[in-house]
């Protein structure tokens, strides 16, 4: 055996052999005393087997480290790509909603631009039938509708549409861009119309009862005459829009407002009462049908049902608490 290295020499140098890192002539005494000596070919071997695996751990390792990074950044492309999808489907989208509302669904005209050229109501079938104008050019009617207001009652909305025409159509004579417009609103009996876009910029074009001023002085003369106790001077008969309908007869209903105190007294501006003085609103309604021979009841709030009994009226005057209106006392 060779002895001229120990043992413990040679396997100091095992690692460096088996990497190859060695000289020439260290390799060439490493791999004579392995020949000869079978504790360090042993060593050699067990060395060599782990370094090996050594290796190849860190080979895999190294191949897992980039195949994990290598699905890592093609999760992140694959979220940017969708991100950027949805972002960009996202932005078209609201870039033809737009073009849609504009050139093809429409929206709702500002009343200022709209004009009605004629409203003609129908006795008959209670029917009112609107006629009217969009005076901005480039625009062109879409649709007209109607409907019930949310703010109040018996008041209906109507809600002209328009788009803008379509640019290369632009040529086209104005009765071909559609700026008139028609619609019937049935039913219209008791209603007040108004243009509307949609509930906050409205305008009245159309009031039943301002339609029938005759019809309604003639039923309140009725009341005036009918019921003791209520004078034309001191009692302000208030208009509560709307039809009721009672025994299956169609009528309206008016408040009452008497005024307390010889200096009290009230007035109408605009079709609006205002008074002066003390006054007080009677908690009952006076209802009176639309077609002759009249026929008048007294809604009493307290009791919640209809009367003949006229008698409740005074009554009710004479109990009345007065209402002071300060902001309308004049020096």
């Amino acid at each position: 055996m060779n002895r001229e290295y120990p043992c413990e020499v040679i396997q100091d140098l095992l690692p460096g052999y088996i990497d190859g890192i060695l000289s020439k002539t260290g390799a060439d005494v490493v791999k004579e005393h392995l020949k000869e000596c079978d504790g360090c070919r042993r060593c050699y071997e067990e060395m060599a087997e782990e370094i090996h695996l050594a290796s190849d751990t860190r080979t895999n390792f190294e191949e897992q480290t980039a195949i994990d990074g290598f699905r890592k950044l093609r999760r992140i492309t694959r979220t940017l790509k969708l991100t950027v999808g949805i972002v960009t489907g996202l932005m078209l989208l609201c870039f033809l909603s737009v073009l849609a509302r504009v050139y093809v669904i429409g929206r709702p005209m500002s009343t200022a631009p709209l004009q009605i050229t004629s409203c003609t109501y129908s006795e008959e079938t209670d029917d009112l039938t609107l006629h009217g104008t969009v005076n901005v050019s480039g625009e062109r009617v879409k649709r007209v509708v109607y409907r019930e207001s949310d703010t109040e009652q018996y008041a209906m909305n109507v809600l002209v549409y328009t788009t803008e025409t379509v640019p290369f159509l632009s040529f086209l004579p104005a009765g071909q861009e559609q700026r008139e417009f028609e619609i019937t609103i049935p039913d219209a009996k008791g209603y007040s119309v108004y243009l509307a876009c949609p509930e906050y910029d409205r305008r009245e074009v159309y009031d039943w009862k301002a339609d029938h001023y005759e019809k309604l002085a003639k039923m309140e003369e009725e009341i005036y005459t009918h019921i003791p106790g209520l004078n034309e001077e001191q009692d302000a008969l208030d208009y509560v829009r709307g039809i009721k309908t009672i025994n299956g007869e169609e009528g309206i209903c008016y408040a009452v407002t008497t005024m307390l105190g010889d200096d009290a007294y009230y007035w109408r501006f605009n079709d609006q009462l205002a008074m002066y003085g003390d006054f007080a609103v009677l908690d009952l309604d006076i209802w009176i049908s639309i077609e002759e021979p009249y026929h008048i009841l007294i809604y009493d709030y307290r009791s919640g049902e209809y009367t003949e009994d006229f008698s409740i009226v005074a009554d009710r005057k004479q109990s009345a608490e007065p209402e002071k209106l300060e902001w309308m006392e004049w020096e």
